[in-house]
């Protein structure tokens, strides 16, 4: 199982370091690999606001964290939203 996870560098209000955000299982052979694309909108940036008492995105700097668990990342990407 292929995981994504997206880190808010920096957000308002206090978040998980982690976020699950998307899977994709995968069925592999002994040295076989595959290439895989898990999609996110805004929304999937999203946290609920409860002074605004809405879902808000806001603009900033985000990581992208792929791995088979939160604890086994292999590979991380930055990225921001505007």
């Amino acid at each position: 199982v292929v995981q994504l996870y997206i880190s808010d560098l920096k957000s308002s209000l206090p978040r998980p370091l982690k976020e699950l955000k998307g899977f994709d299982k995968v069925y592999l052979k002994a040295g076989e690999s595959k290439d895989v694309s898990i999609t996110i909108d805004k929304s999937a940036l999203s946290f609920f606001d409860p002074v605004k008492h809405a879902w808000v995105a806001e603009p900033g700097d985000f990581e992208a964290l792929v791995g088979s668990s939160s604890s086994d990342i292999r590979t991380k990407s930055k990225f921001t939203l505007n």
